[in-house]
């Protein structure tokens, strides 16, 4: 910001000089002040990207862990998992044949180069004695098992991603006190949680892929690492360095072809020695382990636990605690309490937390909402409309949406439940069709949601009417009548449709935002083809300038603004501070009109102040706007994603496909709705179950 003010003044002086005769002296004289302070701010600049250069990987990693820890505490209080009380998960050893044998596991742990991870008295004896639930997650993780690689295993909606929310809060609260016993490397390791629908494993790397989630979710991780520590990210760096404690969530969620292929690669990338945590559905794993062909592959050295369905006496004392208690409201659900626990259709759905968690939302009120607006939970009881599991789970999820977009005594909502239906169901086919599947939820890859021409046909009348504007306004200049007036300003509008053909680039530049990533400031950035393209076409403008004998400082502002405008870039965001796809929005679309703005001021205030002082100040004003604002979008079109997500946003709003505010739509759903969740910068539904019922 110093270096564009200091320029502006120095071009603003040199054209007061040359207006005025001052002279090369009296110039002189009001220019050498400015060198001090000019000096003292790349001496500021310099010592800060140094300070930035010797930060040690630790360092990064007490910034991310912040991040990580702020985030999911904030998730927590969103999925209301301790509202009315957590619900505790319990869990047993998991089946000998999807794991290493427990002999096995002692072995390799306490023949590892440097000693054992962790204490080997706090180590479990036999696999049944890693029993347990709730909390004492981390401590098992911790101390319990000998290589701290571990299995979790359970059926669709038992709870694992919570348990493993769970954890990696436990691990994060160690990790700040240095609890646990565990061992140094350990104990500075970041536990990150990584959805695992996202990977491709023929396709990448499991490094590749997890510096990639961390670079997007945790902007300033995709900076580069400090030099001792090569020529990588920071995301890598921390992955090379063991700094990262994976867990990755929804193995399950890769495809059935390529699973085999994905336990190969995270033997392979994370090898003995490494801490992990892998989730899966039981059967999608044991299908895994026994290819078609090839050997039987497991996760390497991993002990393992299985989730238990809750007990019918834990899942009624939560639905009735969820209801108040004792009373009208708790009552409602005394015909189905009864047959929770049995073969009933009703008595096997409701067994997972994921299933409570529907159906509290659905039969149960909120604070100051009346029960005789609600239906009434024993309607599932009734096996004629309802005869199987399948057909419970079936109407959960159909209710849950009309549920959740109820009317809300303290928190109203400027959606129907009607149009939430149809927005959300078509953000799931989004996810399904247009992204393969994954839950990744991200803004700004909205785009893939329309056919490619689209941002191009909105933007094309645009360009052409601002084109046809400031040719029309140059002809009515005309001097004559009003027949002659006319016929000039229609000559212009045609001729005036060649300069619409180049104010609509910033269209086209959208189309390369494909793993464009969301923007959170400006910063100078030295491209050099650029920088010569820039000021090669600035000196021709400038050339012209001069030879229309305009001012020579004119012609200095055109180069100097073309040499700024070029060497405008962005940077990503800062992992200390909460990150959310709300601010990774609302930081990107700062950082749009912020480069409009500096770009556009730079580049059309020479050519429009020497038109102006020919004598022409209209004429002027147009074409320094008219430029400005070309070459301003242009830019911001190139370096964020904003503008394309607006542009998009406002077609899929006229096709009633979404809400006009989708941000503010998604929002809601995550913190009022309970229907999406937040990972990182992007959001997710709530259980990918739900999403695939919704694109269903």
């Amino acid at each position: 910001m110093y270096l564009v003010l200091a320029l502006g003044g120095m071009a603003g002086a040199l054209w007061l000089a040359d207006r005025y005769h001052l002279g090369a002296a009296a110039t002189a004289t009001s220019l050498l002040p400015t060198l001090a302070p000019l000096f003292l701010s790349w001496v500021t600049f310099r010592a800060s990207v140094q300070r930035a250069a010797e930060q040690s990987l630790e360092e990064i990693a007490a910034q991310l862990a912040q991040a990580v820890k702020s985030q999911w505490d904030a998730e927590t209080r969103v999925r209301r998992l301790n509202d009315p009380y957590p619900l505790a998960v319990s869990w047993e050893a998991a089946p000998e044949g999807l794991v290493e044998t427990w002999p096995l596991l002692r072995a390799i742990a306490a023949d590892w180069p440097g000693g054992p991870g962790s204490d080997p008295a706090g180590w479990a004896g036999t696999p049944a004695e890693l029993a347990g639930a709730g909390a004492e997650i981390t401590q098992l993780f911790a101390r319990s098992v000998p290589t701290q690689r571990l299995l979790v295993l359970g059926p669709p909606g038992a709870g694992k991603t919570v348990l493993l929310v769970r954890l990696l809060l436990g691990l994060l609260a160690q990790r700040a006190g240095d609890l646990g016993g565990r061992g140094r490397e350990a104990a500075q390791a970041v536990p990150v949680l990584f959805p695992l629908a996202s990977w491709n494993p023929a396709r990448q790397d499991l490094y590749a892929w997890m510096s990639e989630r961390l670079a997007a979710d945790y902007g300033s991780l995709a900076e580069p690492a400090p030099a001792r520590y090569g020529s990588v990210n920071r995301a890598r760096a921390l992955l090379d360095h063991r700094l990262i404690l994976p867990i990755l969530d929804g193995f399950d969620e890769i495809p059935f072809g390529v699973r085999g292929t994905a336990l190969g690669a995270i033997n392979q990338a994370l090898p003995l020695g490494q801490a992990v945590v892998l989730s899966s559905r039981v059967a999608e794993y044991s299908e895994a382990l026994r290819p078609a062909s090839g050997v039987p592959v497991k996760l390497v050295g991993a002990a393992g636990i299985e989730l238990c369905p809750l007990s019918a006496a834990d899942a009624s004392a939560y639905l009735h605690r969820d209801a108040g208690g004792a009373g009208y409201a708790a009552d409602r659900w005394a015909a189905l309490t009864a047959q929770l626990g049995t073969a009933t259709p009703v008595g096997e759905a409701l067994r997972t937390p994921l299933m409570l968690f529907l159906a509290r939302t659905i039969y149960n009120p909120r604070p100051g909402e009346l029960t005789t607006d609600l239906p009434h939970p024993g309607e599932l009881c009734d096996t004629s409309r309802f005869p199987t599991r399948a057909a419970i789970e079936t109407q959960l999820f159909s209710a849950f949406i009309p549920a959740a977009y109820r009317p809300h005594p303290r928190y109203p909502c400027r959606w129907t439940a009607r149009q939430a239906q149809a927005a959300l169901t078509f953000l799931a086919l989004h996810l399904q069709l247009s992204l393969h599947g994954t839950p990744d939820l991200a803004w700004w890859q909205l785009h893939r949601a329309v056919p490619v021409s689209i941002p191009s046909l909105i933007a094309w009348p645009i360009a052409l009417l601002t084109s046809g504007l400031l040719t029309i306004t140059a002809a009515t200049q005309e001097e004559g009548g009003i027949a002659v007036k006319l016929g000039v300003a229609l000559a212009a509008s045609v001729i005036g449709l060649l300069p619409g053909f180049a104010l609509i680039l910033p269209a086209w530049l959208v189309f390369e935002a494909e793993r464009r990533q969301p923007a959170a400031s400006i910063r100078w950035t030295w491209n050099w083809p650029r920088l010569a393209a820039s000021l090669a076409v600035a000196v021709l403008i400038a050339a012209v300038l001069l030879d229309m004998e305009a001012p020579a400082a004119t012609a200095v502002m055109t180069v100097l603004g073309a040499g700024i405008a070029s060497g405008l870039g962005t940077s990503s965001a800062d992992p200390a501070l909460d990150v959310g796809p709300l601010i990774v929005w609302a930081q990107d679309r700062r950082v749009f009109w912020q480069l409009t703005l500096a770009a556009g001021t730079a580049v059309g205030l020479g050519p429009g102040a020497a038109i102006a002082l020919a004598g022409e100040p209209l004429a002027g004003l147009l074409v320094g706007l008219g430029m400005g604002l070309w070459i301003g979008l242009t830019v911001a079109f190139s370096t964020t994603v904003w503008g394309l997500f607006a542009i998009v946003c406002y077609y899929l709003a006229l096709r009633r496909h979404l809400p006009r505010d989708l941000m503010a739509f998604l929002a809601d759903a995550h913190e009022r709705r309970g229907v999406l969740r937040q990972a990182g910068a992007v959001y997710q539904f709530r259980h990918i179950d739900l999403q695939r019922h919704l694109a269903s």
